[in-house]
């Protein structure tokens, strides 16, 4: 392993092609969730608080699927699955091209569904390869440089959707693309302010950038150091156990263990990113701008996020410190309930929320690299299934609290449920402050400790040989 992260190719390589994973998830799934927002080309398709629905799609197959994509993960060389999901990824941005183009939503909703599955079979080689491609004290600087980084990306592909967004909308109902259900009424309500193009350029341009990033994501999967299967010799299991089995087994190997109480915190935080990342499409109306602006608003709290992760790796030398997850804690407390009564103001809008976002990331990554050092090399993918299952459960809790509150608030719905934001982290601090920290300090305390024993043992046992050898001399 490179001694710099900077010098280690391999994991620069996971950075650019998890960047473009990334963009490119956030880059579709927010043209079609603009779309399906008050006021989008297929508005009327799902209903009001539509988003929800195009994040359910996304996020079922980590439910579905998440414990059995991690036997790929401790089974086969990380490496290998890696490029078997980059090249998975380049066929599916083809059909991104094509149900873009054509305007058809059934098939977009496809290719969601497909992203989901794509990502599912990611996640636990993602995770999982950090430890085997950095050293142990380097791990949380490692998790808050591929954070830092893959939110760049999520900036770039929901700011990049946007601008898209503004683009596509115009050919989209200039080449009469608008489902001919559409009553006059409502059509003139999706097409009010908008100036139809007939030049369908537009209609392309968002897939074909898909692909483009697919393809160099595929290249750097190549550019990955070859790496070893950790567990060879495990059956892969076809059944209901190996689709859910895994889930149970995890569970209870794991249960009484505090391995399992940094997962709930985990997910938890994906409630949190459930309700907001959904309800910044809302501010679109709410604050009477442009879809290129309201995604701007993901940007900046993407950055946001990924400047808290690298605070934390900074700050953090060489160990992981569980208490910035409580400061997190209190900062989105704080953040998100300011956010639930401030006026329509733009530019104050996006401050309070990327204040909110640095502490999510304060929060996030202790966690994170909590999961991938308290796990084993024999059982991680596994657990990172487990942790991902999780993880999608509460953002899909998440969507659905966003539809509660974009539903329930009356006129200010688009602040006020940032509310629910800060509830959750409000209810996630009762057993982080009063139980969980202290259980991840001691923790990592008694692991440091054992490292330490062990580089003792070794020494006397390598200097014992010596004198046993010059003895015999």
């Amino acid at each position: 392993m490179a001694g710099s992260l900077g010098k280690n190719k391999g994991f620069v390589n996971l950075n650019i092609l998890q960047a473009f994973g990334a963009a490119n998830d956030n880059l579709f799934k927010q043209i079609i969730m603009l779309g399906v927002a008050t006021g989008g080309i297929w508005s009327l398709e799902l209903g009001k608080g539509g988003q929800a629905t195009i994040s359910l799609l996304f996020s079922l197959p980590f439910i579905l699927f998440g414990g059995f994509a991690g036997q790929f993960s401790d089974k086969y060389s990380k490496r290998n699955v890696v490029i078997f999901v980059k090249m998975w990824e380049v066929m599916l941005a083809a059909v991104c091209i094509v149900a873009l183009a054509s305007g058809n939503f059934r098939l977009s909703l496809f290719c969601v569904i497909m992203l989901g599955v794509q990502s599912t079979l990611f996640s636990p080689v993602k995770l999982g390869i950090i430890p085997e491609l950095v050293e142990y004290k380097q791990i949380t600087n490692a998790n808050g440089t591929l954070g830092m980084v893959s939110n760049i990306a999520i900036i770039l592909g929901t700011a990049i959707a946007g601008v898209f967004s503004d683009q596509y909308k115009p050919a989209f109902l200039g080449n009469d693309l608008l489902s001919p259900e559409v009553s006059g009424e409502e059509k003139l309500a999706i097409e009010q302010g908008i100036e139809q193009v007939a030049e369908g350029t537009w209609l392309y341009i968002p897939g074909i950038t898909i692909l483009i990033l697919a393809v160099i994501g595929l290249y750097c999967a190549f550019q990955l150091p070859k790496l070893p299967a950790k567990n060879p010799d495990l059956k892969l299991s076809f059944s209901f156990r190996g689709f859910f089995g895994v889930y149970v087994e995890q569970f209870m190997a794991n249960l009484g263990k505090p391995l399992l109480a940094v997962t709930g915190a985990f997910s938890a935080f994906f409630i949190i990113a459930g309700i907001a990342l959904l309800n910044i499409s809302e501010y679109a109306q709410y604050l009477h701008v442009s879809d290129t602006l309201a995604s701007a608003q993901g940007a900046f709290l993407s950055v946001a996020i990924g400047i808290g992760g690298v605070f934390v790796g900074l700050k953090s030398r060489e160990s992981v410190r569980p208490r910035f997850v409580l400061v997190g804690g209190i900062g989105m407390v704080v953040g998100f309930t300011i956010l639930g009564f401030l006026p329509r103001n733009y530019w104050l809008v996006v401050a309070v929320l990327s204040m909110s976002g640095f502490f999510a990331g304060l929060y996030m990554i202790p966690l994170q690299s909590l999961l991938q050092i308290l796990t084993t090399d024999e059982n991680r993918g596994r657990f990172i299934g487990l942790s991902s299952m999780l993880t999608m459960v509460g953002f899909v809790c998440g969507n659905y609290l966003f539809k509660f509150g974009s539903n329930n608030f009356g006129e200010h719905a688009a602040a006020r449920t940032y509310l629910l934001c800060a509830a959750v982290a409000a209810i996630m601090l009762i057993p982080l402050s009063m139980r969980w920290v202290p259980w991840f300090q001691r923790t990592i305390d008694e692991m440091a400790v054992q490292e330490l024993e062990n580089q003792d043992r070794s020494q006397d046992e390598g200097m014992a040989t010596q004198h046993a050898g010059d003895e015999s001399f």
